[in-house]
């Protein structure tokens, strides 16, 4: 299949979930690691030390490549902190098409973002022909994954570069070494921290199905091409009554309306900064809740063979491991600083 993957952002939640599945698939791996790798613990992986703004490490880690997996980047939620997404999510991927093309590695699949895409301004179904317009995208952290899978396409369009791109929706499931926005909302709802929530919904797919799906882009997915990979939308209600089945305990026992949640997320971004703890309500949080439009994965599912399993499902893997592995983030305490920087 692939003599050599390299595999960027591989302690976040995706790209862990991708390694896995890789070695699943016998696919020799190499890990680009930068600070902790303890979610790679355990695991036969080559392990390189690389920065996405250090070209030099990049093509060094890159030698040798067949496909190179670039799912490293910033997600955030919120604002302040433009320039270091800039910096990391477009300039970092900059950099990595730009060791591709050194390094002469055959394929590069890019893990973007269904937040990449120019949204709908109401109801209707989004899908890729949406394109990308880093002016149109919403909030900081879209404009960011709006310029970088810009400058991907743009690269394999112009044939030089041979570079696919997916896109998830929110991804659910275990090996949430990081703790992600989702992965901190069951491990509340599962410990009846939570007895709150707001209305509105989200698309959701299991990230052990994006990591396949990644697989499949690389496999099948064509040059330049984009390909959205999402399960199904569930309301928060919905979400949250079944991450609590699984955990046991009754679900939150109030849903309040959005324009309520509009009014709390205001205070978000100034309680992240004082406190250096995360908010879960910020206004990006609300303006994702408020979609009207629904996400089609008709393409990755034709071309790609893509499948998704029920998210009912994937929340209740998410809880279990949560709350049985002994790396779980819910056996730590763990503090966000300012500006919501987490590593992918």
């Amino acid at each position: 299949m692939i003599s050599r993957a390299v595999v960027t952002g591989a302690t976040g939640h995706v790209g862990n979930a991708l390694v896995r599945h890789l070695l699943e698939q016998q696919i020799p791996v190499r890990a680009l690691v930068r600070g902790d790798a303890s979610a790679l613990e355990g695991l036969e992986v080559e392990q390189v030390e690389g920065d996405l703004n250090d070209l030099a490490s990049l093509e060094a880690a890159f030698a040798g490549a067949e496909v190179v997996f670039h799912s490293a980047g910033l997600v955030s939620i919120t604002t302040g902190n433009e320039a270091e997404l800039e910096k990391v999510n477009v300039e970092g991927t900059r950099n990595v098409v730009t060791a591709c093309q050194r390094a002469r590695v055959r394929r590069l699949v890019y893990t973007s973002s269904v937040h990449a895409l120019t949204e709908l301004p109401g109801a209707g179904v989004l899908d890729e022909t949406a394109g990308f317009d880093p002016a149109r995208a919403h909030g900081p952290y879209g404009k960011s994954k709006a310029a970088a899978s810009q400058h991907v396409q743009q690269v394999a369009r112009a044939g030089q570069l041979d570079a696919v791109l997916v896109l998830p929706t929110g991804c659910v499931g275990p090996c949430d070494f990081r703790f992600s926005e989702l992965g901190n909302l069951i491990a509340r709802v599962g410990t009846g921290r939570m007895p709150i929530i707001i209305g509105g919904g989200y698309e959701w797919v299991d990230v052990r199905d994006v990591a396949a799906g990644t697989l499949q882009a690389a496999l099948r997915g064509k040059s330049g091409e984009a390909y959205l990979l999402n399960g199904a939308r569930l309301s928060t209600g919905e979400l949250c009554a079944a991450a609590a089945k699984a955990a046991g305990v009754r679900p939150p026992l109030l849903a309040l309306p959005l324009w309520v949640g509009r009014a709390i997320a205001v205070f978000g971004p100034p309680f992240e900064r004082l406190t250096g703890r995360r908010a879960l309500v910020t206004p990006y949080a609300i303006h994702t809740l408020s979609a009207k439009f629904t996400v089609s994965s008709d393409k990755a599912r034709r071309e790609l063979g893509f499948t998704s399993r029920p998210v009912e499902q994937s929340l209740a893997d998410a809880w279990n491991w949560l709350a049985t592995d002994p790396k779980s983030p819910m056996r730590r305490s763990l503090k966000v600083g300012p500006g919501r920087r987490f590593p992918a």
